[in-house]
């Protein structure tokens, strides 16, 4: 074998590429096929849309979830700092102080801690939000 039998020729290698290529690609793999997403389907079966729509109606119920269980949070936390404000009394007592023993109690709370978890595990089935919609002040 010489050294000009071991180099191909640009035509050679032009059909190795193209003959590679066409191993890898899965009929139905198009990325912008959309007919492939149930939600934007154009196609006249009512199923897709139907399951987006429980999709979107399950979503909805946990964040309706997540919005109560952050709402009897507060309540809680709102207890323990009533009840830190009446029971302690300290020459040193700063905000930071104060602010330190209410978040132990609450650490201390089993109700609290267990609502904590529960948000916790709700957030993680919810979509991610954009930015901004998660900061104040700001519009889309």
């Amino acid at each position: 074998m010489t050294m000009g039998d071991r180099i191909k020729t640009r035509q050679q290698l032009l059909s190795e590429q193209a003959d590679a290529a066409q191993a890898r690609e899965v009929p139905g793999d198009d990325r912008h096929d959309h007919s492939a997403d149930p939600c934007q389907a154009p196609d006249s079966s009512v199923q897709p849309m139907q399951e987006c729509t429980n999709v979107q109606s399950s979503l909805d119920a946990l964040q309706q979830e997540v919005t109560k269980l952050r709402e009897r949070m507060a309540v809680i936390k709102q207890e323990v700092t009533d009840e830190v404000n009446r029971t302690w009394v300290s020459p040193w007592r700063t905000l930071a102080t104060f602010e330190l023993k209410v978040k132990t109690r609450l650490t201390g709370n089993q109700e609290y801690r267990s609502l904590q978890n529960r948000v916790r595990d709700a957030e993680t089935g919810l979509p991610a939000q954009s930015d901004a919609a998660t900061v104040p002040g700001t519009t889309r």
